[in-house]
C-alpha cells in the first residue's frame, strides 16, 4: 500500500532543476527525510507534492487516486502541509487558528463541534500551548507561532503529511517534541510524512528513509541506514563530516577543512 507517490517527475523552478524523473512511493508507517543544501529545491517539491505548484513532467498519486484528479478539499482531506514560514497577518485567537485544521471536513454550513473545539485544545496542550486559547496571534514569538501552526494540522488529522522546516525557530526540547509527534503520528496511527530538515542528526534520530536532492535534478532515495554516511553527506553538502558512533546510532557534524581567513574583518567600506 502506498500513501504518496510519484512517477517520472520533473521538477524545477526559475530555471533550477529540482528533481529529474523523480519515482518515490511513500508507505504507511514511513517517515521520510527530505535532506538538501540551501536553494536545492526542498520547498518547491513538497509544494509540488501537495499539488500547490505545477510538476513539469510526471505524475502525483494519493493513495489510488490522481492528484490531478482531485479537487483542493478532497487533497486537503487526505493531506496536510506545514508551510515552511508561520506568519499571522491579522490577529485571531489561537484556537481559531488551530481550529481551521478542521475546515476541510465540514460542509459548506457547518459550524465547528464541541467535539472539535476539544480536538483542538488537546493539539494546543500536545505542543505546550495551553492555557494559549484565546491569545492573540499576532503577540506570539517565532517559536510560539511554529507550533501553533503545527497544532493546526494535527487538528487537520491527514494520512500524509508534508513539513517544512518543522523545527524552524524551536528550541532543543521542542524540535524534539515535534519530531516525537510526528514519528508516534507515523508508528501509531500509520500515517505518512514527509519532512525537509536542515538537522541531518534529526533525521538520523527519527526518520526511516531519506531523500536527498543534489543539486541540477540529481536524487537518491533508500532506507536510512544505507543513506546516510560520510561520503553521501559530504557530495549533499560540499563539506567534511565527521561520524560519531553513539549508543542512538552514528551521528554526523560538520569539519571545516581549514581555519577561515578573517582577513576581511580589516576592509574598510
Amino acid at each position: 500500500m502506498t500513501a504518496l507517490s510519484c512517477q517520472a517527475l520533473d521538477v524545477s523552478i526559475a530555471g533550477i532543476r529540482v528533481a529529474n524523473a523523480l519515482d518515490l512511493e511513500l508507505a504507511p508507517g514511513e517517515l521520510w527525510g527530505l535532506l538538501g543544501p540551501n536553494g536545492v529545491g526542498k520547498t518547491t517539491l513538497l509544494k509540488c507534492l501537495a499539488g500547490l505548484t505545477p510538476a513539469d513532467r510526471g505524475a502525483i498519486r494519493i493513495g489510488e487516486n490522481p492528484l490531478a484528479g482531485m479537487t483542493r478539499r478532497e487533497v486537503a482531506q487526505r493531506l496536510g502541509m506545514l508551510q515552511q514560514h508561520t506568519v499571522y497577518l491579522f490577529d485571531s485567537s489561537a484556537l481559531q487558528i488551530a481550529l481551521t485544521g478542521r475546515h476541510p471536513h465540514l460542509k459548506r454550513w457547518d459550524r465547528e463541534s464541541a467535539d472539535d473545539v476539544r480536538y483542538a485544545e488537546s493539539a494546543l496542550q500536545a505542543v505546550d500551548l495551553d492555557g494559549f486559547a484565546e491569545r492573540g496571534v499576532t503577540s506570539l514569538s517565532g517559536g510560539e507561532a511554529r507550533r501553533l501552526a503545527f497544532a493546526a494540522l494535527l487538528v487537520q488529522d491527514p494520512q500524509v503529511l508534508l513539513l517544512d522546516e518543522p523545527t524552524n525557530h524551536l528550541d532543543l526540547r521542542h524540535q524534539l517534541q515535534i519530531m516525537e509527534i510526528a514519528s508516534a503520528l507515523v508508528a501509531d496511527a500509520r500515517r505518512t510524512a514527509l519532512a525537509a530538515l536542515h538537522d541531518v542528526n534529526l533525521a538520523a534520530r527519527f526518520c526511516s528513509h531519506v531523500l536527498m536532492l543534489f543539486g541540477d535534478g540529481a536524487w537518491q532515495a533508500g532506507p536510512c541506514a544505507e543513506m546516510l554516511g560520510r561520503d553521501a553527506l559530504e557530495r549533499l553538502y560540499g563539506c567534511r563530516v565527521e561520524v560519531v558512533e553513539t549508543a542512538a546510532g552514528p551521528r554526523f557534524h560538520p569539519v571545516s577543512a581549514e581555519r577561515p581567513s578573517a582577513a576581511w574583518l580589516s576592509r574598510k567600506p
